[in-house]
């Protein structure tokens, strides 16, 4: 099996040329070297703003990479035809953070989900398709009965685990998981990240998982990177890192979420009473 991921001294610089004056330039990747191996689950995790996004816009095609090499199942993003990326986009697919937003609100459940079947020319047969959308949407936790309804008839967890099962419409190998519980409630967040959970393990995926909360990464992910202002700055199995963390940025992170301490509970409902 062919590395998933595969990114080699990656840049990406943007180029804005004003009206007046001299162009100005934006280092937004810088040297990034990072390897998703099969049947994982990695974590990119670091603040906003630190590139995160713009390194899964490369992978999926989106941006042009400034330097560097992106492999994704072992064909280069940059070089391969539209034809060929077609089909790499069998193999690799995307959950984005908004789910109401990556949803059209004019098709509902069952045209959303049969958009990438009748692009790629799979499952003509309506009895067929029928079956297959049926499979789809129980392997993420909704009836049949939904594929009649839209979008807006959905809450935000109803609505993400349809965006997951669009993502398993063409049965990839490879998902890149752009903070897809963020704007989720805390409840429905444990719901999303189990489900995920249980259908890397089903079928086999290897999964490219951006998020900015370590508490998310460290239930979900089997290794993470930390990723600072551009550059990777420190990569290790989850458990390593959480319990030994080498760089300085990584233990401001980490500092900074937030633990229980059931000893403060009497205290915290002491001063409730007293109020």
């Amino acid at each position: 099996m062919s590395v998933p991921i595969q990114i080699t001294h990656l840049s990406k610089t943007y180029i804005r040329r004003p009206w007046l004056g001299k162009h100005a330039e934006k280092e937004v990747l810088k040297d990034i070297t990072l390897t998703l191996h099969p049947g994982r689950v990695l974590g990119l995790v670091g603040e906003s703003g630190c590139g995160k996004s713009t390194l899964c816009k490369v992978l999926l095609g989106i941006e042009k990479p400034t330097t560097g090499e992106v492999l994704v199942d072992g064909q280069n993003v940059a070089k391969i035809s539209k034809a060929q990326f077609k089909q790499l986009r069998r193999q690799l697919q995307v959950i984005y953070q908004d789910p109401y937003g990556s949803l059209d609100p004019r098709m509902n459940v069952r045209q959303i989900l049969s958009e990438p079947l009748d692009i790629h020319g799979l499952k003509k047969e309506k009895q067929a398709r029928e079956k297959y959308l049926k499979e789809l949407v129980e392997a993420v936790g909704l009836s049949e009965a939904f594929l009649a309804r839209y979008p807006h008839e959905f809450s935000g967890g109803q609505r993400q685990r349809i965006c997951i099962a669009r993502a398993l419409a063409l049965n990839p190998k490879i998902l890149i998981a752009d903070e897809p519980v963020s704007s989720l409630d805390v409840s429905v967040q444990a719901q999303i990240l189990n489900l995920l959970k249980e259908i890397k393990q089903k079928r086999s995926l290897s999964v490219l998982f951006v998020t900015h909360d370590f508490g998310v990464a460290r239930f979900l992910c089997d290794d993470i990177a930390v990723m600072h202002q551009g550059r990777i700055v420190e990569f290790a199995p989850a458990e390593e890192l959480f319990s030994r963390p080498q760089n300085a940025y990584t233990k401001k992170l980490l500092s900074a979420v937030p633990k229980a301490d059931p000893s403060l509970k009497n205290e915290w409902l002491g001063a409730t009473e007293e109020k």
